[in-house]
């Protein structure tokens, strides 16, 4: 088949990002001007328990007199502030998504005005996790996935850093602003933006509006790599995400040895597009590396070659050194269940960019 309240735990980081404002509305009495209402937000990202701060110091009564102030966190019209004449708050999220942080100032005369702030929260972040050097089990058993599965084999891995989270439209449009070009100069398209959630608009590409931490899909094999340099990094190797994605023991799920709907988004979740990253927190990897199972395929460095375990060597193996096709993992949320288990494995040619066509990257470490 190829075509929430999100849950947030306090392992998973936030960032708050400033988007805009407004003023909202002013009431007063004959011949009393309504004061300017004016605040800051900072910082502008944090993680769980991080203390976002309000400050509306800058606001000013125009009749002359002392302002009061209250202020409402998700603009939901409950005031979660009485009046004070404290200009500064604070308040900690612990939800994901756009909110509006609301002000209202009063002065002596009752004249008030109102605004508010515009928020968006995100688990996203370029987090690295550590995955250490050692063996794993590779592949399936007799009889579990398919040919190109088998033999399973042990493999010896360096240690190596690997994404925590699936690159996003908010974070591939860095890249393709910074770069001011949507191609590598050899004919071929990094990402197709037909298909991603990404628009080119004013000389700037921008991610959609609610579709920000969205991982970044119809990003051809070519453009994923050239964001993973970009950033310092590259693709993983087949070898290195399933060993991120199942740990060293041979575990047929990220979770444990039978499939749970639920812990990803596959077709049987019943979302039928991508997801935030970090969504099915309860499917992340031994290692707490997320969305490895559904949501996007991720393009990997290695070439695809179907019996390329009967040959492959024991320790840190590459792929073929030539191919037609490009290892992709993980299926997506367009998939079933069968196809997104960590040992499955497809091919793509480079420079096809689908609906549900992703990444994440990896560095790799220092020996001592």
């Amino acid at each position: 088949m190829r075509m929430s309240h999100i849950a947030v735990g306090a392992c998973i980081l936030l960032t708050a990002l400033v988007c805009g404002c407004g003023q909202e509305k002013n009431t007063h009495s004959s011949g009393n001007l309504p004061p300017a209402v004016l605040f800051t937000v900072s910082p502008s990202s944090g993680s769980p328990g991080t203390v976002f701060s309000v400050d509306a110091s800058s606001s000013f009564s125009k009749s002359g007199t002392e302002l009061i102030f209250r202020w409402d966190w998700e603009d939901d019209e409950v005031w979660d502030t009485p009046f004070s004449a404290e200009p500064s708050a604070a308040h900690v999220y612990d939800f994901l998504g756009y909110k509006n942080i609301r002000l209202e100032a009063k002065d002596e005369n009752g004249a008030s005005g109102t605004t508010k702030r515009e928020i968006f929260i995100t688990v996203a972040s370029k987090e690295m996790i550590l995955i250490p050097a050692g063996e794993f089990i590779m592949g399936s058993s007799e009889g579990i996935g398919n040919v190109d599965e088998h033999p399973q084999h042990t493999v010896y891995l360096d240690a190596f850093l690997i994404g925590k989270y699936e690159v996003t439209n908010n974070q591939y449009v860095e890249f393709l602003n910074v770069g001011e070009k949507n191609d590598d100069g050899n004919g071929h398209e990094f990402v197709n933006i037909d298909i991603a959630a990404i628009r080119f608009k004013n000389e700037i590409y921008e991610a959609l509006k609610g579709w920000e931490d969205d991982p970044v899909v119809g990003v051809s094999w070519y453009g994923a790599r050239a964001y993973a340099e970009w950033e310092g990094g590259r693709l993983p190797t087949e070898a290195e995400w399933e060993k991120a994605a199942r740990g060293e023991d041979g575990r047929e799920w990220q979770w444990g040895d039978f499939w749970e709907i639920g812990r990803c988004n596959s077709w049987e979740s019943g979302l039928h597009k991508p997801a935030a990253v970090g969504s099915y927190p309860g499917g992340a990897s031994p290692y707490g590396v997320h969305d490895l199972a559904g949501n996007v395929y991720e393009w990997l460095a290695d070439w695809y070659q179907d019996d390329y375990y009967k040959t492959s060597p024991r320790q840190n193996p590459k792929g073929p050194e030539s191919g037609v096709f490009r290892v992709l993992r993980g299926g997506s949320w367009a998939e079933l269940e069968d196809k997104c288990r960590p040992s499955a494995r497809f091919g793509s040619r480079p420079g096809d960019g689908d609906s549900d066509f992703g990444f994440r990257i990896a560095k790799g470490i220092e020996r001592f």
